[in-house]
């Protein structure tokens, strides 16, 4: 049986080495970060920061430190606070039909709470038949959704396309300074979720993965309206062929 002194002794030890591990995970959760391993938005970098800073924070019962367990405790509420955001965030997130069809269908692969960021720079907006959302040799930072209705798309006053719901208009010219390649005019009523070009474009300054996945889903949008325009065309040429 161990004698009060040599207990004494391992429980001091004992709190050494549980300091110890703290620094060590503190260390390796700092090289996890920055290799990209773990992110600071994600769940198990915060979870590392609490046990780290606990681990600290029990060292500290053998001299006790009030600056350094000042710090201990703001890392571990922090870091709680930080995980609540991320659970509310994630979990309390709400759409309405039309953004959550937005979603559906251009946008599966952003999480939620980024979505919502997103569609804050978003309004409803319904345009009567014959307007010209984006015209040709202009330039324009015109973004939207089409949500039901039709546009026909021209270039040189002839039709190229026309676009019917869950399409975009204007992913090709949006934020770069270039005039529009093709005129955009509604045929009937058309309901768009429109983007504000200028919040939008502060969302997108501030947040990476919102502007990767949208750029994604740009270039696949814009690769199958190019594939619906060619088929466009040639429908047509075969049409004119048929006729003369």
């Amino acid at each position: 049986m161990l004698t009060l002194p040599t207990d004494v002794t391992d429980i001091a030890q004992l709190i050494v080495m549980i300091g110890v591990f703290g620094a060590g995970l503190y260390i390796l959760n700092y090289f996890l970060l920055q290799m990209g391993i773990v992110r600071g938005s994600g769940v198990l970098y915060p979870v590392l920061v609490i046990v780290a800073a606990s681990c600290v924070l029990i060292s500290m019962a053998e001299e006790f430190n009030l600056a350094g367990s000042i710090i201990q405790l703001a890392y571990i509420l922090i870091s709680v606070l930080g995980l609540l955001r991320g659970y509310l965030s994630h979990h309390l997130v709400r759409f309405s039909e039309p953004e959550q069809q937005f979603v559906d269908n251009y946008l599966e692969t952003l999480k939620p709470h980024h979505a919502r960021k997103l569609l804050n720079t978003a309004k409803l907006i319904t345009f009567e038949p014959g307007v010209t959302l984006i015209e040709e040799g202009m330039t324009s930072d015109f973004l939207a959704y089409v949500l039901s209705g039709r546009t026909t798309i021209l270039k040189n006053s002839q039709v190229i396309n026309q676009c019917g719901p869950d399409q975009i208009l204007g992913e090709l010219t949006f934020g770069i300074g270039l005039p529009a390649t093709a005129t955009v005019r509604t045929d009937e009523p058309t309901v768009c979720l429109v983007f504000d070009s200028q919040r939008l474009a502060r969302v997108l300054r501030r947040n990476r993965q919102i502007d990767d996945a949208l750029k994604a889903a740009h270039f696949r949008h814009a690769r199958q309206k190019l594939l619906s325009s060619n088929n466009h065309t040639v429908k047509a040429r075969t049409m004119l062929a048929a006729a003369a």
